[in-house]
């Protein structure tokens, strides 16, 4: 009895109860592995929030009053930066510096910001109106950028100012350009000028020397002033050599308002340099 008890086992097709055991198995199995993936990517870092574009702040003279100006400040709004540009005809450095008398220019002022434009020049041979020109500091308290682009230095060339004076000057205004939410400042070096050619390159040394002292960054304009196709004076540029010169400076100008960040292949090859590994 128990021989053919078991023959009768041996015979029974097992597969129906064993199918019943093994999928809820393989559900648990699946279940379980489903947890153990999403927990160990819960657990990786996750990638840092992209940085919001920056809020830049322009001051010049008379240059960014012209062409030059309103095409830096065009090319940054194409990218979607938010731009404050101020530029006043025959100012200098001094001028913007709120412990320094006022400086009212007669010669011409721009200003853009998103509350709207402020433009001044002359009509028919006639003056514009004079226009006081804004302090820095005041200007960084009430649009908080985090890049400030100067183009300022022209001015000096025709003026009796002695070496200590500008480098002070320079001082006081670099550090004032940097306050805080300020991240970068970037100094656009004076343009060749036909009329100050003499003495165009000293005054550029001064901008540069200082600048390296205060840690800003700097642009250099390496224009040609040609007489009768450049401009006409000697020191301002037409519509066309405006646009020409910020068009030389532009992709320098670009790199120091926000710097390349590295390719994915040198961070690749810094991350296994870092954990032994060879690339």
């Amino acid at each position: 009895m128990k021989l053919n008890t078991l023959k009768m086992l041996a015979k029974k097709d097992w597969s129906p109860v064993l199918q019943s055991v093994a999928l809820p198995l393989a559900l648990l199995v699946g279940v379980v592995s489903f947890v153990l993936v999403a927990d160990g990517k819960s657990k990786q870092p996750k990638p840092p929030p992209e940085p919001p574009p920056p809020s830049i702040l322009m001051v010049g003279d008379s240059l960014s009053v012209g062409k030059f100006g309103e095409a830096i400040q065009t090319h940054f709004e194409a990218k979607k930066y938010q731009v404050a540009a101020y530029a006043s005809c025959g100012s200098s450095p001094e001028h913007w510096l709120r412990d320094e008398p006022e400086f009212y220019t007669k010669c011409g002022y721009r200003q853009h910001t998103t509350s709207g434009d402020i433009f001044t020049d002359w009509v028919n041979g006639r003056p514009p109106r004079r226009t006081l020109t804004p302090k820095i500091e005041s200007l960084i308290e009430r649009h908080k950028p985090t890049v400030v682009i100067i183009q300022l230095g022209t001015n000096w060339m025709d003026r009796s100012l002695t070496l200590p004076q500008m480098q002070s000057y320079l001082h006081r205004f670099m550090k004032a350009a940097k306050r805080a939410p300020v991240k970068k400042v970037v100094w656009i070096t004076p343009p060749d000028s036909y009329k100050f050619r003499n003495v165009q390159g000293k005054y550029r040394q001064i901008i540069r020397d200082v600048a390296r002292d205060e840690g800003i960054s700097i642009v250099e304009s390496r224009t040609h002033y040609k007489m009768g196709k450049t401009g006409s004076d000697g020191i301002h540029y037409n519509t066309e050599s405006s646009q020409e010169w910020a068009q030389q400076i532009q992709k320098d100008l670009d790199s120091k308002v926000v710097p390349p960040e590295p390719s994915r292949r040198l961070s690749k090859f810094k991350t296994d340099d870092t954990s032994g590994g060879s690339q």
